[in-house]
């Protein structure tokens, strides 16, 4: 049976996942290692202040972490103040006392006590948990195949079946654990409330068996589950056990040779030494991902990174091994993107106006050359001729990594043609081909945000499954980067179609509304469109278009001036004022009862572009 095309999960209603306690047999089974207590070893699960994948800090919430230039500072605080009035919550200062707990005596951590030789596996109903592996096969092991199926299905029969096993039981149970919260994630037809108290449960679970001691050595099973741990982690709220999780099992997987080439070309059976390498690459792509997200420098060097030879995946089995070579390399062309996106993701690489274009175009050309070498069955242009549909799912998932990836490159260009003057206001010699250039390089970062936003539209599943695009909480990130583009882009209704930009997005915000059934980040996405969207009207409206600084020191025109009082050159004409009200009239989709002049008081500056370039300090407010 081929091991790598797994039925796609059925819609049909599930066991309850609201009850992951119920024992089955073998869930007794006593502990055969005898290890001593490990629960507290490892960090409480425990919310933090910040989230996983955004760095993004709770209100009135401090942290010693350090994030990188990821924060948007005051304009932060500011938009998440105003947030919060919007949606009624109290604002900085009126915490409960919770906050004050340290993080190392909450959680579960005191629940860890336990001798191992009273310590119990309990397991979900066995239907319950088949259905979760089905979600964890289909949806995420041709993504981040860091597990041996054949060996994993041995097991995991085993341990239902209550006979010995030749893996690690304790290891092995954790990473079940783990699987099982993270597949009850991606279960979504749950309502949050119960997707939440069911993937704690099974992780609370996970983190009572981890064997989590720096002073003994790893194992190849410790590693697999540390990077599946880091999968689930990245839907939490935890970004230090995240954090701390990947640079564990990128110590543990070099403590045990793998970042060396000899350790994998020594093993003669060619499954174990493909493995080998696909856990030493999902070492390397964590650590890329996580980086990125945390603004942080990455653990594992260029040169490591590249030491490994790429797995190829052969077996003996021809048809079997053609499969699966093409669900690996999905992995491979993954880690291959973020090799180049590390070049360009790093804030020091830019400043402002000393962007290299040169610089820009080269690694737009390096990421446009990784797409177009992509094998067939990975090609965006060739997906309505593929039939399977994990393939096709890899297909849209690597198209929209490729697209926010542009974004990403692209977006400090914007953010410098969308402060720029006008062509009527600019002296003649400043319309030279830099300036055609960064004007190209601006429409084509709008562009590529509304082939964001269209790819998300086409491909929404409309039966409660996760269909052929990312995560739900990756859904919500790429909408709403790609609706900060279109923000930017009312900047200069000069240049931007006020019809297809006001198009986009409507249905940017009709895909947040209709991912806040997850939870509040999509909600908190909504509002704080509305709240930059009605700001930067306002501005618009008073003649600014990103001039303020032209006029006044602090960038802000005062609202009472009139039009007789202001420089001729800061009047708009009728033409300009027609784009506006064309704008305006785009951007109409309120929220009820959303009010602009409830935010009077929120002094936003329309050249402090903190909010597009800076995105993931915003981005903060969207998940607590």
């Amino acid at each position: 049976m081929d091991t790598r095309q797994p039925r796609r999960p059925s819609n049909q209603p599930q066991p309850h996942h609201s009850s992951p306690s119920t024992s089955t047999p073998g869930s007794r089974r006593p502990d055969s290692h005898g290890q001593g207590k490990i629960g507290a070893s490892l960090p409480s699960a425990s919310p933090s202040a910040v989230d996983s994948m955004t760095a993004v800090a709770d209100d009135g919430a401090s942290t010693e972490e350090f994030f990188g230039k990821s924060s948007a500072g005051s304009f932060t605080a500011q938009i998440k103040k105003a947030i919060d009035l919007r949606l009624g919550r109290p604002t900085t200062g009126s915490q409960g006392n919770s906050s004050s707990v340290p993080r190392s005596f909450s959680g579960i951590s005191s629940t860890t006590s336990a001798s191992s030789s009273t310590l119990s596996y309990v397991l979900p109903p066995r239907r319950q948990a088949d259905h979760l592996m089905e979600l964890y096969w289909f949806y995420v092991d041709p993504l981040y195949p860091f597990l041996d199926r054949t060996r994993w299905d041995r097991a995991y029969n085993a341990i239902f079946a209550g006979t010995a096993m030749d893996l690690d039981e304790r290891i092995f149970m954790a990473t079940l654990n783990v699987i099982l919260a993270l597949s009850t994630q991606l279960f979504e037809s749950q309502s949050p409330d119960q997707r939440e108290q069911s993937s704690e449960t099974f992780f609370h679970r996970a983190q009572e068996l981890l064997p989590m001691n720096p002073w003994e050595p790893g194992s190849l099973e410790l590693v697999q589950c540390l990077l599946v741990t880091s999968q689930y982690l990245q839907s939490t709220n935890n970004p230090h056990q995240t954090w701390m999780v990947i640079g564990s099992a990128i110590r543990m997987a070099q403590g045990l040779g793998f970042h060396l080439p000899e350790t994998s070309s020594s093993r003669s059976d060619p499954g174990e030494r493909e493995l080998l390498r696909r856990i030493w690459y999902g070492c390397v792509l964590m650590d890329r991902m996580v980086s990125v997200t945390h603004g942080r420098p990455a653990m594992i060097s260029r040169r490591l990174a590249k030491s490994v030879p790429l797995p190829t995946e052969s077996t003996t089995n021809e048809q079997s091994a053609i499969q699966n070579a093409e669900y690996y390399s999905f992995f491979v062309q993954s880690e291959n993107r973020y090799k180049e996106k590390e070049t360009y993701s790093d804030p020091e690489s830019s400043d402002g106006e000393d962007d290299d274009l040169d610089r820009v175009v080269q690694l737009d050309r390096c990421i446009s050359r990784w797409e177009s070498r992509l094998p067939k069955h990975l090609r965006w242009d060739l997906l309505e001729s593929n039939t399977d549909k994990i393939a096709q799912r890899q297909a849209v998932i690597l198209r929209m990594r490729f697209l926010h990836a542009r974004i990403l490159l692209l977006r400090p260009i914007l953010s410098r043609f969308c402060l720029s003057p006008f062509p009527s206001e600019r002296p003649q010699a400043e319309d030279n081909l830099q300036a055609r250039v960064i004007q190209q390089s601006a429409m084509f970062c709008v562009t590529t945000a509304q082939n964001m936003i269209n790819t998300l539209v086409a491909h929404r599943s409309m039966d409660s499954t996760v269909g052929l695009l990312p995560a739900w909480w990756y859904r919500v990130y790429y909408v709403y980067s790609a609706a900060t583009v279109l923000i930017a882009a009312k900047l200069r209704p000069d240049v931007f179609s006020a019809v297809e930009i006001g198009q986009s997005w409507g249905q940017a915000i009709s895909l947040l509304k209709t991912h806040e059934q997850f939870g509040q980040s999509a909600k908190r996405c909504v509002t704080a469109l509305h709240i930059l969207s009605s700001k930067i009207l306002q501005a618009n409206s008073r003649g600014s278009l990103g001039r303020e600084v032209a006029s006044n020191n602090n960038g802000i025109l005062h609202p009472d001036t009139r039009d007789d009082q202001m420089p001729p050159h800061m009047i708009p004409d009728m033409e300009s004022l027609d784009r506006m009200q064309q704008l305006a009239q785009g951007f109409e989709s309120p929220v009820p009862d959303f009010n602009p002049r409830d935010f009077a008081d929120f002094d936003f500056n329309v050249n402090d572009m903190s909010w597009l370039n800076d995105i993931q300090g915003v981005w903060e407010l969207l998940n607590e």
